[in-house]
C-alpha cells in the first residue's frame, strides 16, 4: 500500500513536494489520520479493493475524444488518490465508507472522464444485481453530457464491449440486469428510483438541491450506494452547491463529522495571486499532463485586456474560484476615452427602445455599425415631476446636470409623455390643426433598419409607432437574448471600437452597471442590482443585439468578435 501511486501523492502533498491548496491537503490529512484511527471508529481500508479499481479504469477504459482518443484512461494521482479513498474504504458491517463525494476542480482537468468511468464501474464492475445508474442534473442536455461520454467509452473497445450493451437512451449490463441512464428535473416524474449509482456533474448550476434531494433519498435500499458530485465553481453564493462545499470545508476542518462524505477542493487558495501562473496547480492537477499551461495562459491574457466578465469567468471556471460579478463591469477610464464626434446624418442604424414603467427614465439609443465597431448615440425622456421629487430628496442628484442637455427630454407632468417619443422616433405629431410631421425625427434623418423593445412596457406607444411606420420588433431581456450583445458591447468597448459623443448619460449609467451571471457564465445587466438607472446601457444592448441578428443584411455589417 505504502508504495501505491495514490497514498504516495497524499505524502507528497502533506510534505509539499506536490503543490496542492488547503482542502486538498486537509483531505490527505484526513486520510492518513483515519489510516491510524479508523479502526477505533470501526473503519478499514483495503488497500487490494481499492487497487482493484483503479486498474478496472486503466485496462478497461478508453479515452474517447481529442488527443488522447483510444488510448487507456490511466488515471492521474490526483485522480488515483479519489478513487483510493472512494473503494477502499469500508465499515465493519464490510459496506463501503463513503457513499457520497463532492469533487471541485476546475474547467478541462478531465472531471466528467472520472465521473463517466465511476459510472461504468457502478454499472458492471460492481457486482451489483439490477443496478440503476444515473446522470443527473436540471436539463436534459446536461444530464447526457456524462451520460454520453460513457456511452462512448462502453462502445470504445477492450473488456467493457463484452459485458455492455449501448443503446440511444441507456447502457446496459445484461447479465446483471444493471441499466444506466440520464435524467433531469425536467422530466415528469423521478419517483421510484432505486439508486445504486448517482453522478451530478456541474452541481453549481442547480438552483435547488431538489434532484440531489430525490437521487439520496433513491439509495436507501441499496447496501453500496454512491452520490457522485464532481463540479466547478459557479457564481451563485447562494446555491445548493456552495452551501455544500461550505459543509465538505468544515468537515475537513473537523467542525463537522461525516464518516460517509469524501471531499477533495482544487482551488486558488485565499490570498493567491490568480495572474501567478505557478499558483494554477492548485486548480488544475491535471496541468502540464491533460491540460497545456499555454491555454491557461492565453485565458489569463483575454482576461487582463478585457477585464470584467472575461476575468470573472477565468477565476470561476479555470481557477475555481467562486466568484460573483465585478462592481465595476467597464470602468469609466475605457468609456470616455472613445468619445469621437462625427456627422451620421443619413447612416444606416439599428436602435434600442428602453420604454419607462410610467414615470421613469425612458432611453432610446441609436447604433451605427462601422468598421468593426459602432457609434452609439442616445435620447432620454424624464417626466419633470420624477426630476423635481429626486431633486428636493437630493439636490445634488446627476439629474440636475442632465435639464440643460439637448438629448435628455424634460416632459410635462408625472408619466412618462408618449407623444413626445413619438415625435422624435417617426415624426408624427398631434396638433390643434390635425397630424403634422417633424422632419427632424430619427426616421427622417436615418436609415433605421429595426428598433427594438422590451414589449413589457411598450403599452400603446409601441403600437403607434408601428403604426407610423417604424420598424419595431420585441427584444427578449433574458440570458439568451441579453448575453451575447452584452460580451459584445464589453469587448468592443474595452478594444476602443465603441464611439460615443461624450454623452452624459450613458456614461453615468454605464457606472451603475452590475452583472448579472447565470451558471452557464452568460449574463447580463442586473436591473435590481445595478445602483442608479441603467435604462440607456440596457437600450444600447438591444440595439448592438438586433444588429448582431443580421449578419449578412448590409456591407456595413462586420464579424462579430469571437467570444469563446
Amino acid at each position: 500500500m505504502h508504495e501505491h501511486t495514490a497514498h504516495v501523492y497524499a505524502l507528497d502533498v502533506i510534505t509539499g513536494k506536490t503543490i496542492a491548496p488547503k482542502y486538498v491537503r486537509k483531505a490527505c490529512e484526513r486520510y492518513l489520520t483515519d489510516l491510524d484511527t479508523g479502526e477505533e471508529r470501526g473503519l478499514e481500508f483495503k488497500p487490494n479493493v481499492a487497487s482493484a479499481y483503479i486498474q478496472f479504469f486503466s485496462k478497461a477504459i478508453r479515452h474517447t475524444v481529442g488527443e488522447w482518443d483510444g488510448q487507456p484512461f490511466d488515471p492521474l494521482p490526483w485522480q488515483q488518490f479519489i478513487l483510493w479513498n472512494l473503494y477502499g474504504w469500508f465499515r465493519e458491517d464490510g459496506t463501503r465508507r463513503f457513499n457520497y463525494a463532492y469533487i471541485t476542480v476546475a474547467r478541462k482537468n478531465g472531471k466528467t472522464t472520472l465521473m463517466s468511468g465511476c459510472a461504468l464501474a457502478a454499472l458492471v464492475f460492481d457486482q451489483e444485481k439490477s443496478a440503476e445508474v444515473y446522470f443527473a442534473a436540471t436539463k436534459k442536455d446536461q444530464a447526457k453530457i456524462g451520460f454520453d461520454e460513457a456511452q462512448r467509452m462502453a462502445t470504445a473497445g477492450g473488456p467493457l464491449r463484452r459485458h455492455l450493451k449501448a443503446g440511444k437512451h441507456d447502457i446496459k449490463a445484461p447479465k446483471l440486469n444493471a441499466r444506466c441512464t440520464y435524467l433531469s428535473s425536467d422530466r415528469d416524474t423521478l419517483d421510484g428510483l432505486n439508486v445504486h449509482f448517482a453522478g451530478i456533474d456541474e452541481y453549481h448550476a442547480h438552483p435547488t438541491d431538489g434532484v440531489a434531494n430525490v437521487l439520496r433519498s433513491g439509495m436507501q435500499a441499496r447496501r453500496n450506494p454512491l452520490h457522485l458530485t464532481i463540479t466547478t465553481a459557479g457564481f451563485n453564493k447562494e446555491s445548493p452547491c456552495y452551501e455544500l462545499q461550505k459543509t465538505c470545508k468544515e468537515i475537513l476542518d473537523g467542525v463537522k463529522h461525516d464518516d460517509a462524505q469524501f471531499a477533495v477542493i482544487y482551488e486558488l487558495d485565499e490570498g493567491d495571486d490568480w495572474t501567478d501562473s505557478s499558483t494554477w496547480i492548485k486548480a488544475n492537477p491535471s496541468l502540464g499532463v491533460a491540460l497545456r499551461p499555454q491555454l491557461l495562459e492565453s485565458q489569463l491574457q483575454q482576461a487582463l485586456n478585457l477585464g470584467g466578465s472575461r476575468e470573472v469567468e477565468f477565476k470561476t471556471k479555470h481557477l475555481n474560484k467562486w466568484v460573483t460579478a465585478s462592481k465595476t463591469w467597464i470602468q469609466d477610464e475605457i468609456w470616455t476615452k472613445n468619445q469621437r464626434e462625427i456627422d451620421l446624418s443619413g447612416r444606416i442604424c439599428w436602435g434600442g427602445l428602453d420604454l419607462a414603467s410610467v414615470s421613469d427614465m425612458t432611453a432610446l439609443v441609436m447604433v451605427y455599425p462601422e468598421d468593426d465597431g459602432y457609434h452609439v448615440r442616445g435620447h432620454y425622456w424624464l417626466p419633470s415631476d420624477t426630476v423635481e421629487q429626486v431633486l428636493q430628496r437630493d439636490p445634488g442628484h446627476i439629474y440636475r446636470n442632465f435639464l440643460e442637455l439637448p438629448n435628455v427630454h424634460i416632459t410635462d407632468g408625472n408619466v412618462t409623455d408618449y407623444s413626445s417619443i413619438r415625435r422624435m422616433v417617426s415624426g408624427i405629431m398631434n396638433t390643434p390643426e390635425g397630424q403634422q410631421v417633424d422632419e427632424n425625427s430619427i426616421m427622417h434623418n436615418f436609415q433605421v433598419q429595426r428598433i427594438a423593445f422590451d414589449r413589457y412596457n411598450s403599452t400603446q406607444i409601441a403600437i403607434d409607432l408601428t403604426d407610423d411606420g417604424v420598424p419595431l420588433v420585441p427584444f427578449g431581456q433574458g440570458f439568451v437574448s441579453m448575453s451575447s450583445p452584452t460580451k459584445q458591447l464589453e469587448v468592443l468597448t474595452r478594444t476602443g471600437k465603441i464611439w460615443h459623443d461624450g454623452d452624459p448619460v450613458l456614461r453615468w449609467a454605464l457606472g451603475n452597471v452590475e452583472l448579472k451571471l447565470d451558471p452557464a457564465g452568460n449574463i447580463k445587466a442586473d436591473k435590481q442590482k445595478s445602483g442608479g438607472k441603467i435604462d440607456p446601457i440596457v437600450a444600447m444592448i438591444m440595439g448592438i443585439g438586433e444588429h448582431m441578428k443580421t449578419p449578412q443584411e448590409t456591407e456595413q455589417n462586420f464579424d462579430i468578435i469571437s467570444l469563446s
